[in-house]
């Protein structure tokens, strides 16, 4: 049997919380370790009217193994369905879209682009309904696509109506980014999402990091200084806690679990080559608000409603049966730079009309609001991720005992995190 070593993760995201946990389960010490005063990340927990919600990620794909694994591990959990009912403006038009079946969907791609915009969607929909792999972004296929033919945007490789209308509903969810700031090597993310069925956890996420927090030692409150190196490998970290003092904790190994650009950060001294990649990552900002109603706002038939232009890129029920809390999502290109509070108030009074519009309902009262907001909210890759991820692995190699894990590895979805963490517990267990 190998002998217990121990290691530390900074970041308490899905990330860094699939590489603590990993490495727990293997039989390691482990210490978690955030800057913030809560884990989480960017699923962002709040409170409306006293209430627990999630501003950030909180729907759990049906196809969302590792995580729904891990979720399961912390106990008996309820879920309830979550995604029906969407739909999205197309031409002023309010499109429902949810199990058209093949042929409604083939129908509403050609009523929105071309037979050739079409035809690509398909069999690109098709290698990812096909090939579990094509979910993620280390996957062979959209890797060998990206390298080939990501020299020019994914807008580029169908027509304007066709990226307005259909590219952009995915890239902006997920990537809070316009097609043209997208890659096609990426496009596999995307496609998986789509394909997924959603829940979402009755209790909210809360109580499954509570559990976890019992398992693992979390240093909250503490921010990472630096990563120390001596004889050219990792042995430690310096931080400094809430109270100003700087200390210095020795490991066997280090999982960066942070956004590329805070990486880079803490890289950028002993790893120069290391911490440039990262620091050419993008992010794109993002910005949301949840309202509480006096009465619904949504129907039953309506539960959501993607939007094709303006700072309001969506506008949903909080949960399926919260017809009278809506969550507002601003992002993509229109609501960049993030708002001030003037400026966001404008954007859900704006929001709110349109919803209002489309549904054919009046105004209804406000009884409460929740914001937040993220200047770096979701990550937008880079393009040719199959050459990025080489070189990652090129340079990590020079540096024994780090490992890294976070949205710009496997993808911004909630399981492609978890499972990054999860890569690099094993990746650095192994080395």
């Amino acid at each position: 049997m190998s002998t217990p070593q121990k290691f530390a993760v900074v970041g308490g995201g899905l990330s860094g919380i699939g590489a603590a946990f990993a490495l727990h389960r293997a039989g390691n010490t482990v210490e978690l370790l955030e800057q913030d005063s809560t884990l989480g990340g960017r699923c962002g927990f709040g409170t409306l009217g006293g209430t627990p919600i999630m501003l950030g990620g909180k729907n759990i794909g049906r196809r969302y193994h590792e995580l729904r694994a891990f979720i399961t591990a912390s106990g008996e959990r309820a879920y309830e369905p979550f995604g029906i009912n969407s739909s999205q403006v197309v031409d002023g038009r309010l499109v429902t879209l949810d199990n058209p079946g093949i042929a409604g969907f083939l129908r509403h791609l050609l009523r929105t682009g071309s037979p050739i915009d079409a035809a690509r969607m398909l069999y690109y929909g098709a290698r990812v309904r096909f090939d579990e792999r094509n979910r993620y972004l280390d996957s062979d296929y959209f890797g060998r696509l990206g390298t080939a033919e990501d020299s020019a945007a994914l807008s580029t490789r169908f027509g304007q109506q066709f990226s307005r209308t259909v590219l952009r509903p995915l890239t902006v969810r997920l990537n809070a980014a316009e097609p043209d700031e997208v890659y096609l090597g990426a496009f596999g993310v995307s496609l998986g999402m789509v394909q997924d069925r959603y829940d979402q956890l009755v209790d909210g996420m809360q109580p499954v990091l509570d559990w976890f927090a019992g398992q693992v030692p979390v240093r909250l409150h503490t921010r990472v200084e630096r990563v120390v190196l001596r004889e050219g490998r990792v042995v430690g970290l310096e931080t400094m806690e809430n109270d100003g003092r700087t200390t210095f904790s020795g490991y066997d190994g280090v999982v960066l679990a942070t956004p590329a650009h805070a990486s880079a950060r803490l890289l950028g001294e002993l790893a120069p080559a290391l911490g440039k990649m990262l620091g050419e990552v993008t992010y794109y900002p993002s910005t949301v608000a949840v309202v509480q109603y006096a009465r619904p706002l949504f129907s039953s038939t309506v539960r959501s409603i993607a939007f094709d232009s303006g700072p309001c890129s969506a506008a949903g029920v909080y949960g399926v049966n919260d017809l009278d809390i809506v969550r507002y999502t601003f992002s993509g290109r229109e609501a960049r730079p993030l708002p001030d509070p003037a400026q966001l108030a404008r954007w859900v009074d704006d929001a709110e009309a349109k919803v209002c519009g489309l549904l054919g309902g009046p105004t209804v009262e406000r009884l409460r609001t929740e914001t937040r907001s993220w200047a770096a909210a979701h990550c937008a890759y880079l393009p040719d991720h199959a050459g990025f991820r080489a070189g990652l692995r090129e340079q990590l190699r020079a540096v024994p005992g780090l490992q890294l894990a976070g949205d710009y590895l496997l993808g911004a979805q909630l399981e492609a995190c978890y499972r990054s963490g999860v890569d690099a517990a094993s990746a650095l267990t192994t080395r």
